[in-house]
């Protein structure tokens, strides 16, 4: 491996608005150009302790219980601040408004206790070229005292421009979900997408990205409207599908699909394979697919 081009080490979590002048002034490039990648940048976060307001807002937006236990995806906002301070680094080319998170996976290795303490670091190293546009890696880690306990690998997309080769096959694969055995009948339920949602989980996750806000501010980065956040949908999603189907040790993968937009409705339907929970999440006015996903045992 490489000597990193920028380490970034915090003692505690630093606020992730202190890097959105960066990534709003900063001069970045909607692609990267041909031969060119993104170096490797990584940091540390020495020491994460709960805030537990904090924790309870995330639960209100997402529709968890408390549980004395960090929901399953909720290191995820805890990373924000460091995933902010490397994206807005000057070495990370790429213009970080806009960036459309498309795939997630997580590996929780054993429950995180809500009073624990922890530490976490993250990663991004190049890039790959698709025909979608440029797809970026971003990696994180949360340590407990036996070591790391929960994973999870973001892939961004910085979006390629229009009429780009393989624009069909890619808008098939957007439409491609996975379905039941025809003596399968998937459990369904219903959850709200309400305009408010951008804001409230933009603001306890710190991702500010415009295109989760207003529908003005989305409509500058090509969407017709706001539309929910990817990790919002997964959030509540997990929280909707309960702890026997999420309970660690587990992995989550979900790819997103097409845009939920706010406001609306979202209908979840799930349905067992063997090993794992199979799930899939359509926009309740228009039935286009969401996301899509699955929930096994490590």
């Amino acid at each position: 491996m490489e000597r990193a081009a920028v380490t970034y080490r915090f003692e505690r979590a630093p606020s992730a608005m202190r890097y959105y002048p960066r990534a709003l002034l900063g001069r970045r490039v909607p692609l990267l150009p041909p031969g060119a990648t993104l170096p490797r940048l990584e940091g540390e976060i020495a020491t994460i302790r709960i805030n537990s307001r904090h924790l309870a807002r995330y639960r209100a937006v997402c529709g968890y219980a408390d549980d004395g236990r960090l929901p399953v995806a909720y290191p995820h906002v805890l990373a924000a601040p460091l995933h902010t301070a490397l994206a807005t680094h000057p070495r990370f080319q790429l213009r970080l408004m806009g960036l459309i998170h498309i795939a997630n996976e997580i590996c929780a290795t054993r429950p995180l206790p809500a009073d624990g303490r922890y530490r976490l670091a993250c990663w991004i190293e190049g890039h790959r070229n698709t025909d979608r546009g440029q797809e970026v890696d971003l990696h994180t880690s949360l340590f407990d005292e036996a070591g790391a306990a929960w994973t999870e690998r973001c892939t961004l997309l910085a979006r390629g421009a229009p009429g780009r080769a393989g624009a069909a096959r890619s808008a098939r694969a957007l439409l491609s979900v996975p379905r039941p055995m025809d003596d399968v009948v998937p459990e369904t339920t219903t959850f709200p997408a309400d305009r408010s949602a951008g804001r409230r989980y933009g603001l306890v996750s710190a991702d500010l990205n415009p295109i989760h806000l207003t529908d003005w501010s989305a409509r500058r980065y090509g969407f017709d409207r706001a539309v929910a956040h990817g990790m919002w949908s997964l959030a509540r999603t997990l929280a909707c599908l309960g702890p026997q189907l999420t309970a660690v040790p587990r992995r989550i993968d979900v790819q997103f699909k097409l845009p939920l937009y706010l406001p609306g409705s979202a209908v979840l339907a799930h349905w067992h394979e063997p090993d794992r929970w199979i799930f899939v999440v359509r926009d309740g006015q228009v039935n286009r697919p969401h996301l899509a996903g699955a929930a096994a045992p490590l």
